[in-house]
């Protein structure tokens, strides 16, 4: 070998080109270096540290596929943040005590949420245990920063909060300091400490430790850049190690002086810069790492990134050095730089998501390639992954879904949501259609039987406040089932009943109680007839992560105080939102999506960089709920610019990929994006380098991969309306009965008489709809009848009282609320108050209640066979003379006497030729003497009496009713014609915007086309 690696003086620094595939290279060096072919363990004394846990997993991949098929015995890899002191370069036990272990994640959450629990008391605030963890989670970020940097003091505040802070910035700084107080005894008593101070104490006592005596074993560190101070240190004295090294990712060390001296916190290179002017080096003594040439086409790439991203204070000369680098490269530098890199915007989200998932696929059509996409968005590469699934590809999303979107994380979060509010059919709807309910049946059973039970029985307005009021569903009135359907319904409920009674939400109780009652229920729900609930719960991907977060949850929660069911559930759902679950099985071995930190030296042949707007990538700076920006700076935490610098220097190294895609949507949620300022600097540079054209068709990929993603949901044909629907049933399936309110319906829109009598489809009320007009309307008839049942020959003196009071009662039953009633009532009784003296007035005239709720039947006898009309009176009020009065209660709107005179809305007058038939009513008929609406708003008049007919523009109530029959028999006659359809609201005048089969009818298509409208239909 012609040179190696540790024969240059120290410091030896090293980097290697972005292009380079950083940790094969390293890999294929090491071997060579350290002759593997004929010492096949001579890399087991090697030490490597890596930046991250994927990088040192990669590496190791990297050592194996380097090996083919021979002997692989690989070097010692560390994660340089996560040093164990028991694992080497550390002897067992050689520091022990001078590390105590890390304090987990989960229970300093708790333990921070507690300080603030009580800060929040102190101020008398009421934030729930939910929002307290919720800023738990910054609170312990700032700590870590805080150790990182090793910052103890706040005094330097004290001047700025004398000057400027507002208050909640005082306050957060007066509860900091608290903390910095509180948090180190508390961590000391719990024998623990923070993970990035235990980093420190680590990486420091390292430090010493070779600084004393350099190690016998070579000793790397790889692809760090040094932006954390306890690593920085411990690069120092490797680079000055007899057999040390560090090998920077991407160092720029052709950069022009200008540019060099003007890097500032948000530069790719700032913490780089930092570490080699640390040694007091020139750029240009950073080696490349050996065997690494850099091609030519590779340089012009990596030099057009890196002057993209030029410092902005020394851009003033940039047409210079444009012209500097062509006059040194030739023309053409530009184009070859940019060769092999693409930027493509789509017009939204979605299509940005379906044109990175055709990218990701296309790849796999050359056998061996890789690709990666690379985005912060987190939104996004879920979109990715569903966008794949038409492709039949499941993606190795390093990200994850969150616990909430598994099947075990839903699970728990519904059972919590029915424990809190059993009566909830939306809550137990969501539960009972888990995969994992089955509540020690058979699944397909319960999903069957349930499902029947909840759309025919429990839609509308919800039965009420727990499971009981659900189990009442079942009595027949609402739902008819087969004797096994109803006992597996009763076994289901019953055993719901038993797991969810410990659930109890008046309780107070410590968070471990609450998650082994929520554990054993869930395992409770989770049992079928076949397997164990524990079993079919944790199994899987999700229930694994679940059960971590219960046993969190059951062992690190004793600093939180006592709470309630609603607090532990607040918890619960805040955990469950922040936790993380990977695919393991099932995704495709040669596509990843990647964050950018999981993306460090990880190299593909194909590179997607996705999400490349403003806020996205780079992130906003967003709101530190502790610390301002200021604030950071006066502590010197270093500015937050510094994030931007790193994920800048993400973004140049994979930007320099031999096959790069940029993308990014150009609208969000509707709105216009702001590009990336990489982007941005991308293509206002090589604009100005070859001209605005040139620079467009430089980035343009050679497919048009927009337009083929744009046609993968094309149709392939234009949009058409659907015309008119016009169905024609055979007369042998059109109605031969209808209810006298079903003949408005007929008239108005037979589409809906169709659909509902002839297809059978019944409306599907929303659930848990709340208690509104139809129900206050129900509960004031049922009040009605009752109190005038009984006052049928006198009307008592307290009149007005009882049917006050009988009105409550059937609110209550109708399920109004104690609040609600407190509304409800008043306003009932100004409707009873103006009833009773309507009722009075009557019967001074002599004119006495005849029949109260009676049911009828009339059967016409047409041309195309007998037809029932069939019907229900409010009331029936016999004059002195035996003729009778048709009232009908009203709650809300009632129809005009134009409206019924015109046939629109016949329910009265049919009422009343029902009634002159003898037979129709059992034991009532008359002759009828006046058409009535009574009308119970209960505003400030409290009622009115609207009479149909014998007005100026309506005739008598008996030729109303002559009319009224004569109509519906023709309009029978009309439809017991087979050609005669079922239009759609084909009355202009009467078209209403809410019908129930409106979107059957597609009304939204027809209706709006032109030529399409209602005007000039039938009135």
């Amino acid at each position: 070998m012609s040179e190696s690696l540790f024969d240059t003086p120290a410091p030896r620094l090293f980097t290697l080109p972005p292009q380079a595939d950083f940790l094969r290279s390293i890999a294929r060096r090491l071997r060579l270096e350290f002759n593997v072919e004929t010492c096949p363990d001579a890399l087991t004394h090697v030490l490597i540290l890596t930046p991250t846990r994927r990088a040192a997993k990669a590496l190791g991949d990297a050592f194996a596929e380097e090996a083919g098929n021979g002997v692989a015995l690989l070097p010692m890899i560390r994660p340089l943040g996560d040093i164990d002191v028991d694992d080497p370069p550390f002897e067992p036990g050689e520091l022990a005590g001078i590390a105590p272990p890390a304090v987990s994640a989960s229970r300093r959450r708790f333990e921070l949420a507690r300080l603030i629990l009580a800060k929040e008391a102190v101020l008398g605030r009421e934030i729930g245990i939910g929002g307290a963890l919720a800023l738990a989670e910054p609170l312990g970020a700032l700590l870590d920063d805080l150790a990182t940097e090793d910052v103890t003091d706040f005094s330097v505040l004290d001047e700025a909060l004398q000057e400027y802070l507002p208050a909640d910035r005082r306050e957060a700084v007066e509860f900091l300091n608290i903390v910095g107080t509180i948090w180190p005894m508390r961590l000391e008593e719990l024998g623990l400490v923070d993970s990035a101070a235990r980093r420190s104490i680590v990486l420091g006592a390292l430090v010493e430790r070779w600084d004393r005596q350099a190690p016998s074993h070579p000793v790397l560190v790889v692809g760090s850049t040094g932006s954390i101070p306890a690593a920085r240190d411990v690069m120092r004295c490797v680079a000055q190690l007899p057999q040390g090294a560090v090998v920077l990712p991407g160092f720029d060390w052709d950069a022009d002086d200008k540019a060099w001296a003007h890097i500032d916190d948000s530069h790719p290179q700032w913490a780089m810069q930092a570490f080699v002017n640390d040694f007091g080096i020139h750029r240009k003594q950073v080696g490349q790492w050996l065997g690494s040439a850099e091609p030519a086409t590779a340089r012009a790439r990596r030099r057009v990134i890196a002057e993209s991203l030029r410092p902005a204070k020394a851009t003033d000369d940039w047409l210079a050095r444009v012209e500097q680098l062509k006059q040194q490269y030739g023309d053409d530098y530009f184009a070859r730089g940019l060769d092999g890199l693409s930027l493509i915007e789509a017009p939204d989200l979605l299509a940005e998501a379906r044109l990175c998932a055709l990218l990701l696929r296309e790849t796999l059509d050359t056998p061996g390639k890789t690709a990666i996409l690379v985005t912060p968005d987190r939104g996004l590469a879920r979109r990715v992954a569903a966008e794949m699934d038409r492709f039949g590809v499941r993606l190795d999303d390093s990200g994850g879904a969150a616990l909430s979107e598994t099947h075990a994380g839903a699970f728990l979060l519904r059972l919590l949501d029915v424990a809190e509010d059993a009566g909830s059919v939306v809550a137990l709807s969501a539960l009972w259609g888990s995969p994992l309910f089955a509540a020690g049946s058979e699944r397909g059973l319960v999903h069957g039987v349930l499902g029947k039970f909840e759309a025919e029985a429990l839609r509308g307005v919800r039965p009420g406040r727990d499971l009981a009021s659900v189990r009442a569903r079942l009595d027949g009135k609402y739902v008819n089932l087969f004797d096994n359907d109803r006992a597996a319904i009763e076994a289901i409920l019953t055993q719901m009943q038993a797991a969810l009674a410990p659930l109890e939400p008046d309780e107070q109780r410590p968070a471990a109680v609450w998650a082994e009652r929520h554990a054993r229920a869930a395992e409770a729900l989770a049992s079928s007839a076949e397997r164990e609930g524990a079993v079919r719960l944790w199994a899987g991907e999700g229930g694994d992560a679940a059960a971590g977060v219960l046993r969190e949850l059951l062992g690190e929660t004793e600093s939180l105080p006592p709470m309630r069911l609603f607090e532990y559930a607040g918890a619960f759902r805040e955990l469950v939102r922040a936790r993380r679950v990977p695919p393991r099985l099932g995704v495709h071995p040669r596509l990843q999506v990647l964050g950018p930190l999981e993306a460090r030296l990880i190299g593909a042949d194909r590179i997607v960089l996705a999400g490349l707007n403003e806020g996205v990538w780079p992130a906003g700076l967003g709101v530190d709920p502790w610390l301002s920006a200021g604030m950071r700076k006066a502590l010197d935490l270093g500015a937050p610019e510094r994030r931007h610098g790193l994920a800048a220097h993400d973004f140049a190294q994979l930007a320099c990929g031999a096959e790069v895609f940029l993308t990014r949507a150009t609208k969000a949620d509707g709105a216009p994006t702001v590009a990336s300022r990489w982007v941005w600097r991308l293509k206002t540079l090589v604009e100005g380098a070859m001209g605005r054209d040139a620079a467009a068709r430089a980035l343009k990929p050679a497919t048009d991969y927009a337009a083929i993603a744009r046609d993968l949901n094309a149709p392939g044909l234009g949009p058409k309306p659907a015309p008119k629907p016009e169905p024609r049933p055979p007369v042998a399936a059109r109605p031969r009965r209808l209810s006298i309110t079903e003949i408005r319906t007929w008239v108005r829109d037979p589409y809906s008489i169709y659909a509902r009598r002839i297809l059978g489809i019944d409306r599907l009320d929303p659930a848990d709809m709340p208690i509104d007009a139809r129900e206050r309307g129900t509960a004031l008839h049922d009040a009605l009848h009752e109190a005038f049942e009984n006052w049928l020959d006198v009307l008592p003196e307290d009149a007005e009282a009882q049917l006050v009071e009988v009105s409550r009662r059937h609110l209550v039953k109708a399920g109004f609320a104690p609040e609600e009633l407190v509304v409800e009532v008043p306003r009932f009784a100004r409707a009873a108050r103006w009833l009773v003296d309507w009722e009075r007035a009557r019967r001074a005239e002599g004119i006495t209640i005849a029949k109260l709720e009676i049911k009828g039947e009339l059967t016409l006898d047409v041309p195309g066979g007998d037809w029932v009309l069939n019907g229900r009176s409010d009331r029936f009020d016999r004059h002195r003379d035996g003729r009778i009065d048709i009232i009908d209660y009203k709650t809300g709107g009632a129809a005009t006497p134009k409206e019924v005179a015109s046939g629109f809305d016949p329910q009265l007058p049919l009422t009343a030729a029902m009634a002159r038939e003898s037979g129709t009513f059992r034991d009532f008929s008359g002759e009828p003497a006046g058409l009535y609406y009574v009308r119970l708003p209960g505003n400030a008049v409290g009622g009115v009496e609207t009479r149909i007919d014998s007005t100026k523009s309506t005739p008598s109530a008996a030729e109303m009713a002559d009319q009224a029959i004569a109509d519906l028999r023709e309009w029978i006659n009309r439809f017991d014609n087979e050609a005669e359809p079922y239009l759609s609201q084909p009355r202009a005048k009467y078209v209403n915007d809410y019908g129930d089969y409106d979107h059957l009818a597609r009304r939204g298509e027809w209706a709006s086309a032109p030529g399409g409208s209602d005007e000039g239909g039938e009135t």
